[in-house]
């Protein structure tokens, strides 16, 4: 290799390789109206100056997205508001709905019996320690009510008030053995108390005890209060039979009923304050 360029010949085709390119770039730059030296700048910072720009676009794409989320974030806020408002108005809605089906029952008893006098009532606590659905209602003697009075909702009996102060009271429901009813079974019109056993009232049952062991009544067959004892009016609807079985400790039936109303489902009550 040292010997290729120690020869004359080369070193000279060399030089004149040099010079025409130097002459290429000096024509280059002179036609461009820009020096050498700004020339070999540019061609040194060209690079650099892509990546300057690569960058402030990326930048500028960062803050895009940036705003874009925080813009995406707001509209999600405003959304979870606008659920939490529309959540709020359905259960307006509902408790609408369960009154107005209470007022509908309630409408049909006082165009019965237009003599009637009742007292609408809430249940702000249900008795957590009892088994029979004992509960305490939002109205007491202020408003009319009084100990024995009956508890309904429409033409369903619930049961009746044990205990009254000012502002509230407490209602046993006909699932707790110490209540106890005179019933009759409308098709046959057998006669008989509903007077629950411990029991049955546990599992969410009535009782007709001491019917004859040739009682006529069959399951499907629906027991209305008798009036008879003056506590309870006449036709309320105590429940639907379900079975009738021998009496183990007499020599007499009893049918076993489904009350009528839902305890569980019960928000909103009618006290029977005058008759």
């Amino acid at each position: 290799m040292k010997r290729f360029w120690k020869n004359a010949a080369v070193r000279v085709f060399a030089a004149v390789l040099a010079m025409l390119a130097a002459g290429s770039l000096l024509s280059l730059a002179l036609r461009g109206k820009t020096s050498p030296f700004t020339s070999a700048v540019g061609l040194v910072t060209s690079p650099l100056q892509g990546l300057c720009a690569s960058l402030a676009n990326y930048a500028k794409d960062f803050a895009a997205y940036f705003r874009s989320s925080a813009a995406l974030q707001e509209e999600l806020d405003k959304l979870r508001a606008e659920n939490d408002s529309l959540r709020e108005r359905l259960v307006g809605y509902d408790d609408a709905i369960k009154k107005l089906s209470t007022y509908e029952k309630f409408l049909e008893l006082k165009k019965e019996n237009p003599n009637f006098k009742f007292a609408e009532a809430s249940i702000i606590l249900i008795d957590p320690a009892s088994q029979f659905g004992t509960f305490t209602l939002g109205r007491g003697s202020i408003s009319g009510i009084k100990v024995q009075d009956p508890v309904l909702y429409g033409k369903y009996l619930v049961g009746v008030v044990s205990k009254v102060d000012l502002t509230s009271c407490v209602v046993e429901t006909i699932l707790n053995p110490h209540v106890s009813v005179a019933i009759y079974e409308t098709a046959t019109g057998e006669i008989g108390t509903e007077n629950t056993t411990m029991q049955l009232g546990e599992q969410g049952l009535c009782a007709v005890t001491q019917l004859p062991r040739t009682t006529a009544i069959i399951p499907g067959a629906i027991i209305c209060t008798s009036g008879r004892g003056g506590v309870y009016p006449k036709d309320l609807i105590v429940g639907t039979v379900t079975d009738v079985v021998d009496d183990d400790q007499n020599v007499s039936a009893i049918a076993i009923v489904q009350p009528a109303a839902d305890f569980a489902a019960l928000r909103d009550v009618f006290v029977l304050i005058g008759q």
